[in-house]
């Protein structure tokens, strides 16, 4: 099967010029917000929105909760967004959070975290165990039952999410804990090894939404040294023991230079007999949500993997 037209014709064009990533950094940002503007997922204005200020240590994190228009959702996720942890934030995915909520029935809160280069690792870490631990907490005064509150994220999102919701984070964030395990995760192309050296880099590392050049960038300005992409709470495909994964569902893409890592992760975690769930979409490239809008089968793919969110079982 290959890559859906739209998808392709919009690489296409985006790799004729010079890749995003040798901008500065703060172009890099307002160029892919403005392409999930354009392109991205259709914002429902039917969807509550409420934005929150979280006090963390010496600064606030922000926070945008999603409510389903019409329903009262009995469950919620608390979603990281990607972007190598140096791009994205509550605007670059503020349409899909608001399909997810609508269409999954489901509360889901935004997690805008600190972002490299400025904040290395784990300085996103830190935000977003806070913000867990902070939404679990006022669970009751949000109208949320944090016994049924999942976790999430897509690319780099999702590997702070396993990294949390795996409990990865010891090494580097001593001392600290989860209020409460999730219930489950949702990882939409999950990074999860920093290495960046599988075969699928080769493959499909060019001429792409995501690149190898542009991930390797990623990598380079979230970490401090290239000796931490080494351990779990970076890399949680190097984990050991994963039997802390709750209840899993990942999405990965074929067109995607994650694609085997995150292959190899659904494998990981079926070997250590984890409920885990998995949707490959063969026609997709990584990061096909910013493109939603320019294709009816993007659009599509998106409302399957809203769907897939939907369908989580949680007894």
């Amino acid at each position: 099967m290959t890559l859906i037209l739209g998808q392709r014709i919009l690489c296409s064009l985006m790799s004729l010029g010079p890749s995003l990533h040798q901008l500065p950094v703060t172009g890099f940002r307002k160029a892919f917000d403005l392409l999930n503007n354009i392109g991205g997922v259709p914002r429902d204005k039917s969807v509550v929105v409420t934005d929150i200020a979280v006090p963390v240590a010496d600064r606030q994190v922000g926070l945008r909760l999603y409510r389903p228009a019409g329903s009262v959702p009995t469950r919620s996720m608390v979603f990281f967004h990607g972007g190598g942890c140096v791009i994205g934030g509550l605007e670059s995915h503020d349409g899909f959070c608001r399909q997810m909520a609508q269409q999954a029935n489901m509360a889901i809160i935004a997690v805008d975290y600190r972002l490299a280069p400025e904040c290395k690792f784990p300085g996103q870490l830190d935000d977003s165990l806070a913000a867990w631990n902070w939404v679990v907490d006022n669970a009751a005064s949000l109208q949320l039952d944090a016994a049924t509150m999942g976790i999430g994220g897509d690319s780099a999102g999702a590997n702070i999410a396993v990294v949390l919701a795996m409990q990865l984070f010891a090494d580097a964030l001593p001392d600290k804990h989860l209020s409460a395990t999730p219930a489950f995760q949702f990882l939409l192309y999950p990074l999860v090894d920093f290495r960046c050296q599988s075969a699928s880099y080769t493959e499909h590392g060019r001429g792409l939404l995501l690149t190898a050049p542009i991930t390797r960038f990623f990598r380079d300005s979230y970490l401090n040294n290239s000796q931490e992409a080494l351990k779990p709470s970076v890399s949680p495909l190097l984990a050991t023991d994963v039997s802390q994964a709750p209840k899993t569902l990942v999405i990965t893409a074929e067109y995607d230079v994650l694609r085997d890592e995150g292959l190899a992760f659904v494998e990981k975690l079926q070997q250590a007999d984890i409920a885990i769930s998995h949707l490959h979409l063969q026609d997709c490239t990584h990061g096909f949500i910013s493109l939603a809008k320019f294709s009816r089968k993007t659009r599509q793919r998106v409302r399957e993997v809203c769907a897939s969110l939907e369908s989580i079982k949680l007894t």
